[in-house]
């Protein structure tokens, strides 16, 4: 009588698995709702990946735009405006841009205000390094891992140039 009822219950369960599987209501919807999360997060990461971009690219840009200046304004043209003028490109204040300059007398460094004697080679260059934060919007836990503890990305351009 039990291998009976066992029959019976197994009989059952196939029936009630082959149904099952047969069954398509809702699947879409549980598919959608196991996989939107992952598609959120994606998303989010792209937009943080996008931001970051695009900040690092203003920030290469300020310092480009800030040795084009002192190229074409020669000696003459001094670090404090080479300094405001990347730091209003890159839209941070001026205590985050570093200008200097510097003169070589036949590869001495010398004051960028002096001159160097008859005969020495003469090379003045200009480098500017600018440092910011990037902050992700969503992502300010895996910041941790490429920034620091504060949860920020930093994000630190240097560029020079010969001009003389």
């Amino acid at each position: 009588m039990q291998l009976k009822t066992l029959r019976h219950v197994a009989q059952r369960l196939r029936k009630w698995s082959r149904a099952m599987g047969a069954a398509t209501d809702g699947v879409a919807l549980v598919e959608t709702a196991m996989v939107a999360p992952f598609l959120a997060i994606v998303t989010m990461g792209i937009i943080d990946l996008a931001r970051y971009g695009a900040t690092r690219l203003q920030v290469q840009q300020a310092v480009n735009r800030g040795l084009e200046m002192s190229m074409m304004g020669g000696p003459s043209l001094s670090a404090t405006d080479i300094r405001d003028q990347a730091a209003a490109q890159a839209g941070v204040p001026t205590g985050q841009v570093t200008v200097t300059q510097t003169l070589e007398c036949s590869g001495t460094a010398t004051s960028w205000s002096a001159s160097c004697t008859s005969g020495q080679e003469t090379a003045r260059y200009t480098q500017i390094q600018l440092s910011t934060d990037f902050k992700p919007s969503f992502a300010g836990q895996l910041a941790t891992l490429q920034g620091n503890a504060n949860g920020v990305i930093p994000i630190s351009v240097t560029g020079a140039i010969r001009i003389q």
